[in-house]
């Protein structure tokens, strides 16, 4: 497969699916639907796997009469790749702006998020308590164990260097992707879709920069602080998680005492994509309340 080798510009957008906005950063590419006088819930996803991977829970959230939110993160999907530092300020100010633009903070909004989306859904909700409902978190970042390790020694000057070349390249990130998965036979479907945003110069560049710069174990303070506030949170998290395993979870519960848990048995790093019967009813039910 051949990778970067289309601009993202105006005359490439016409002929992709969904929306697009212009924000300080460059475009974003989203998609918005369910009634107007719905509550607005805004969906964060992960690392390097763009808004598909949020389909299962986008139509039944929609179906189920909430304002509901995808969009992709700069340098994932077809979102912009702006050749630039991706940090955790990168990706919160992003996210200000497009539900700023989008118009969806005239009432308070609900945030769900995977894994790095969870660590983005959390320092946001710790920075803009005032426009935030409610707090849902799937297999999130913040607490050192699995892939984090790698993540963090990437932060060591030459090591990193090695590292980015042998681990975090185009062939390598699609096959981690499996590890994602827990006895999913449908991951060749999967993997097809996630390689699809390869195709677009600046994807690389972003991941790495992301790798480089993202704090992906030292979010403990920030729970914490929303630990001791009444904001209405819940956890999910695969049994087989072998990106961030299973018992970081309790972490996370200790961090946030009165956290709504789950467990989802037979489900890796994306218990939403793979399980969605488990997570669909306690997530709307949690929205509802």
């Amino acid at each position: 497969m051949e990778y970067e080798y289309i601009d993202l510009n105006n005359t490439t957008r016409k002929s992709l699916p969904g929306e697009f906005i212009q924000l300080s950063n460059g475009y974003v590419h989203y998609e918005l639907d369910g009634p107007i006088e719905g509550d607005v819930v805004v969906l964060v996803h992960g690392f390097s796997t763009p808004l598909f991977v949020w389909d299962p829970t986008f139509e039944v959230l929609v179906t189920e009469g909430f304002r509901v939110l995808r969009y992709d993160l700069y340098g994932r999907g077809y979102s912009d790749r702006p050749k630039t530092t991706y940090n955790m300020d990168f990706f919160i100010n992003q996210l200000f702006e497009v539900i700023d633009q989008l118009e969806l903070t005239r009432n308070t909004i609900n945030l769900v998020g995977l894994s790095m989306g969870g660590g983005i859904c959390v320092v946001f909700a710790d920075r803009y308590p005032n426009i935030i409902k409610k707090v849902s978190l799937i297999d999130p970042i913040g607490f050192s164990g699995g892939k984090n390790v790698l993540l963090s020694i990437l932060k060591v000057p030459i090591l990193n260097s090695i590292i980015l070349k042998l681990y975090l390249n185009h062939n390598r990130i699609i096959e981690t992707q499996k590890e994602d998965f827990y006895q999913y036979v449908h991951i060749d479907d999967y993997l097809s879709k996630y390689a699809d945003q390869m195709k677009y110069k600046g994807f690389l560049h972003a991941v790495r920069s992301t790798a480089l710069n993202t704090p992906f174990t030292n979010l403990k303070g920030t729970y914490e602080r929303l630990g001791k506030r009444n904001l209405p949170m819940q956890l999910f998290w695969g049994e087989h998680d072998q990106t961030i395993p299973y018992p970081t979870s309790q972490k996370v519960c200790a961090a946030v005492p009165s956290i709504e848990f789950h467990t989802i048995e037979e489900a890796g790093h994306m218990p939403h994509y793979t399980r969605p019967d488990k997570v669909n009813s306690p997530l709307v039910e949690f929205l509802r309340k």
